[in-house]
């Protein structure tokens, strides 16, 4: 039996709701002439009626634009890229003995020359006091 009940009760509901926007259309008009329905025709302005979008060739037009743009910007990408690591040195065959011996001198005299710097910097900061 409540199951006929919750049913009943559920199928009013929705009738109801249904009904709702109908009633809000028929709203009294407390004495009124009711108003008489005027329909305003629209004219063509000269324009066509169509959808007003793009052509097909436009769309493709934009989209190849988009396609050479991005692969304009890959391109850019990467040949940047491998120009970096050409300058850092990755990338290069692989030495098995390790670094060479001309890359480790450079490194040592980059080293004294800087420890030199700094040690002329403390003896001008001394000089200064």
């Amino acid at each position: 039996m409540r199951g006929r009940v919750g049913w009943s009760i559920a199928v009013a509901a929705l009738v109801l709701a249904l009904a709702a926007p109908a009633r809000g259309q028929q709203a009294p008009t407390l004495g009124a002439p009711p108003s008489p329905n005027v329909t305003v025709q629209t004219t063509p302005s000269g324009t066509s009626s169509g959808g007003g979008g793009l052509k097909t060739w436009q769309e493709a037009l934009i989209f190849a634009a988009g396609l050479i743009l991005i692969g304009g910007i890959t391109i850019a990408i990467l040949a940047d890229a491998r120009e970096r690591s050409r300058r850092i040195g990755h990338g290069g065959p692989v030495a098995e003995s390790g670094p060479s011996p001309d890359r480790h001198r450079h490194r040592q005299r980059s080293k004294q020359e800087a420890r030199a710097k700094a040690k002329r910097a403390r003896a001008q900061r001394r000089k200064n006091r």
